[in-house]
C-alpha cells in the first residue's frame, strides 16, 4: 500500500510539474506575442491629427468675390456628381458659392473665353457672383467631383441658362 502511495504522489508531482512547465511556456509565449503587439497599438494611439488645407479663397474661378445669400435659413448642401465620359453640363451660373473637388477624370472649365482644365484630385471654388459657364469631361473615364454649396433653403444649386 504505501508503494502505490508514493506511485500516486511522484504521479501527482510530475503533472503538477508538467502543468506548471505548460503554464509557464503559455505565459512565456503570451508576454511575447503582446510585445509585439502592444507597441503599435500605443503608436497608433500617439499618431497625431493632421489637418491639411485643400483650398481656400475669397474669390470664386472667374476672379469674383465669395458672398453668402443673405435670404432665408443658411444650408449647406454635399453632392456627389458623375459626368460620364464626353458629358457636358448645360451653361449655368450658381446663386450659392461652393467648392468642387475632382476626385476621379478631366475636367475642362469654360467661361467665355477663360479656360481651366482640371485633373484628378484638384479643387476648385465657384463664386456665386461668377458669370455663365459649363463643364465638360474631357477624360477616358467617368469624371466624380464632390461639390458642398453654402446656400439657402429654397435656393436652386444651379440655373441653367
Amino acid at each position: 500500500m504505501t508503494k502505490i502511495l508514493e506511485n500516486l504522489l511522484s504521479l501527482r508531482c510530475y503533472k503538477r510539474d508538467q502543468f506548471m512547465k505548460r503554464l509557464r511556456n503559455l505565459l512565456i509565449s503570451a508576454i511575447t506575442i503582446s510585445s509585439i503587439f502592444i507597441p503599435s497599438v500605443i503608436s497608433k494611439a500617439e499618431e497625431k491629427i493632421e489637418v491639411i488645407p485643400l483650398i481656400q479663397s475669397t474669390k470664386g474661378l472667374g476672379g469674383k468675390k465669395i458672398s453668402y445669400p443673405k435670404w432665408k435659413q443658411a444650408e449647406l448642401r454635399f453632392f456627389k456628381v458623375i459626368i460620364p465620359v464626353g458629358g457636358k453640363t448645360p451653361i449655368h451660373t450658381h446663386p450659392a458659392p461652393m467648392v468642387v473637388h475632382l476626385a476621379q477624370g478631366n475636367l475642362k472649365h469654360t467661361r467665355g473665353e477663360n479656360i481651366n482644365i482640371f485633373s484628378s484630385k484638384q479643387s476648385f471654388i465657384e463664386s456665386n457672383n461668377g458669370e455663365e459657364h459649363f463643364v465638360e469631361n474631357i477624360g477616358n473615364e467617368p469624371a466624380i467631383l464632390y461639390v458642398v454649396a453654402a446656400s439657402v433653403v429654397g435656393m436652386p444649386t444651379t440655373i441653367n441658362k
